[in-house]
């Protein structure tokens, strides 16, 4: 008998969205270098020491004063725990501007595949869910990015306290549908951490390969617009 799907659910960078130009790190240390000023080298810590403070504070429904404000304080946080030298005085205040547009949402980039994928899925009745391991802040990245409307609920693994391919960041997932883990089926483009660990969790899985790495796989797509073929040969 034939199981209803009812949710997906899908992994977030390298699955709906992908760096508009290069990584944040390098981002920030070509800007750094273009100013004269050293830090200390990139470490991917400090993304999520930053973002524990964006998760708490950024609005994306804020006035622009306010952003201002946020993004002079994310750069002051930033800059101390990058460990900058040769700021001189009011830091903040001169470089939150091209701070806010390295770490902001304005990074990322969708896939062309993603709206008019996700906005079908919608109308069809199906509920949507991102499950990431990345840092806090992705919700507002979401929203500020037009996907609010079509995603339900993100869960990331700094909030959760739990990373892919754990199953029960998978179960999270489902306890907040209230959905049969059985009729979620998990989108992501990591074969471990969103394929493997999906269908531990009982979920079903599809592996997107946007870059070709796993021509041989059996659930694998290319792109989201091939959905609907692999999902009809799951059923």
């Amino acid at each position: 008998m034939a199981i209803t799907i009812e949710a997906f659910t899908f992994d977030w960078y390298g699955t709906l969205a992908n760096h508009r130009h290069k990584g944040r790190g390098a981002l920030f240390s070509e800007y750094l270098a273009s100013r004269g000023l050293k830090a200390a080298p990139w470490d991917r810590s400090v993304l999520y020491e930053v973002f524990d403070y964006y998760g708490r504070r950024y609005k994306p429904q804020s006035s622009d004063e306010e952003k201002q404000s946020f993004w002079i304080e994310f750069t002051s946080l930033l800059f101390e725990r990058a460990r900058v030298r040769g700021i001189g005085s009011n830091p903040a205040g001169i470089h939150a501007a091209e701070i806010a547009a390295i770490f902001g949402a304005g990074c990322f980039q969708l896939y062309p595949d993603v709206q008019p994928v996700l906005q079908r899925l919608r109308r069809e009745g199906l509920r949507l869910v991102v499950i990431s391991n990345w840092h806090r802040g992705l919700e507002s990245f979401c929203i500020e990015m037009n996907l609010s409307d079509l995603i339900e609920t993100v869960i990331v693994s700094a909030d959760v306290g739990i990373e892919k391919p754990d199953s029960r960041i998978y179960a999270e997932a489902a306890h907040r549908l209230g959905v049969e883990p059985n009729r979620i089926i998990h989108v992501g483009d990591l074969l471990h951490e969103d394929f493997d660990g999906a269908m531990s969790a009982g979920f079903r899985a599809v592996l997107i390969d946007r870059l070709n790495k796993h021509p041989a796989h059996p659930c694998r797509i290319t792109s989201l617009f091939e959905l609907q073929r692999q999902v009809s040969l799951l059923e």
